[in-house]
């Protein structure tokens, strides 16, 4: 028996209390998002392979040493993840903005724009049975204000949910200019911890959390560096490069009413995606389309309505009369004709002047379905969009469930395991600690009672 043993002894107690230290760890972080498992590298000290002058080594060991504190991290997953995470947070957000949009427009319902164009058709056709009924005539005008109020009922709508993507994009990337200087910050410290020799991984965890943000919000790649930092990029453009991150603005171009994402260093265009890109997809490009289908529907009633209404006679019209428009749009704007609403005399049913019993003019308008044909097809095309924009966002998801599932199994804390390894290091520790009992008992026998025999 030798000291030697007391220094593997005391090597393993070392070993296994740090060991049971990680495993605390571990416990007090399972719900803690972003954190990942830590465990502790042991390796066994052989001791010296160099035979001294009059001394050599037993060939047993002197203990194990414990080296760093280990992150389990699969960084091909971490890569996977952000990718996926950032193409659902765009599709998410092109989904928020069809159903929004879907919204507007009421469809299918007893109050949406279909109804009403059939309503205002109806009306013609009643007062085709009944030319001279002032109640007819009264209530297709009526009718057809309800109608144009809500083509601009639905207009302003889409102007608020572009206007309100605007102010997200805007707080968007505010946060991402937060996020970034967050991860340099982060870079920062954990260049200074490993040049210290410290073990910097909750501080990775917590930069990786941020830049998985990123990737959601913007779509950022990551690369890891060699120093332990990480690099974060959009197209060929670096957003945190070490400790330095580059800031992002929103430019809106008032005449064309679109927005980019372009470096705050020199105004140059940003490759955004995630749900950034799907903001800027729904400023510039889904509403703008919708709003020009709205704007479709409403020049078509003008122009099929005012086509025929000029070609007719109002109650109080003489022959030789020009025509009169029913539709007036101007600027985008649809509204009737205020000289009829103020008199639906004057609302052209009948092809001849001065006759009450001749409705063919008003009957022609209410056959005309073009208008009402135009829109229900648009109708079907937004609801198949938005249709597609759910199965893309249900498989995505699904995708993306399955990319977190594995992160959690590579990086993710396990109670039983943990509570597996927590005896084991605890047996461990005891043993050690008996170990160096037996030998401290051993050594003391051999030191304070040697030749005391036959005293």
């Amino acid at each position: 028996m030798s000291f030697d043993g007391l220094g593997i002894a005391l090597s393993s107690l070392q070993a296994q209390r740090r060991a049971l230290e990680v495993t605390g760890q571990n416990v007090a972080n399972v719900a803690t998002d972003g954190y990942s498992r830590q465990r502790i590298g042991m390796a066994a000290n052989a001791g010296s392979s160099v035979p001294a002058i009059h001394a050599k080594p037993t060939g047993v060991g002197q203990g194990v040493l414990s080296t760093e504190v280990q992150r389990a991290r699969d960084q091909f997953i971490e890569v996977r993840a952000n990718q996926e995470h950032a193409t659902e947070s765009n599709l998410r957000q092109v989904q928020a903005t069809l159903d929004r949009i879907e919204l507007a427009f009421g469809e299918p319902g007893d109050n949406g724009l279909g109804a009403q164009i059939s309503d205002f058709l109806a009306g013609w056709d009643d007062v085709a049975n009944k030319p001279d009924d002032g109640a007819a005539r009264s209530q297709l005008v009526a009718r057809a204000e309800t109608l144009v109020a809500g083509i601009a009922q639905v207009d302003e709508t889409l102007r608020a949910i572009r206007g309100n993507a605007v102010e997200e994009l805007q707080a968007s990337i505010v946060d991402v200019n937060a996020t970034a200087s967050r991860v340099a910050e982060l870079n920062q410290r954990i260049m200074v911890a490993t040049s210290a020799g410290l073990s910097p991984n909750d501080l990775m965890d917590q930069r990786d959390l941020a830049a998985r943000h990123l990737a959601a919000t913007v779509g950022g790649t990551v690369r890891p560096a060699e120093d332990g930092t990480i690099d974060v990029y959009m197209g060929g453009t670096t957003l945190v490069r070490g400790a330095n991150a580059n800031a992002l603005e929103v430019t809106i171009d008032n005449a064309t009413q679109t927005v980019a994402i372009v470096w705050a260093k020199d105004q140059q265009p940003a490759a955004v995606a995630g749900r950034a890109g799907g903001q800027v997809a729904t400023i510039n490009e889904i509403v703008p389309r919708y709003r020009a289908e709205v704007l479709a529907v409403a020049t078509q009633l003008h122009d099929e309505v005012n086509a025929i209404h000029a070609t007719g006679f109002g109650l109080d019209d003489p022959p030789g009369f020009t025509g009169r428009d029913f539709f007036v749009l101007t600027g985008g704007a649809l509204t009737v004709n205020a000289d009829i609403v103020a008199d639906p005399r004057k609302l052209s049913a009948s092809s001849a002047a001065l006759t009450t019993r001749d409705g063919s003019v008003a009957r022609s308008i209410a056959a005309r379905t073009g208008a009402e044909s135009g829109y229900r097809n648009f109708v079907v095309r937004l609801g198949v969009e938005a249709q597609t924009a759910n199965r893309r966002v249900e498989i995505q998801s699904a995708i993306t469930d399955q990319i977190d599932m594995a992160r959690e199994a590579s990086s993710g804390v396990d109670i039983d395991e943990e509570m597996t390894l927590m005896i084991q290091f605890q047996h461990a520790y005891d043993a050690a600690a008996r170990l160096m009992s037996a030998i401290d008992q051993s050594l003391d026998t051999l030191i304070n009672r040697t030749g005391m025999v036959g005293r």
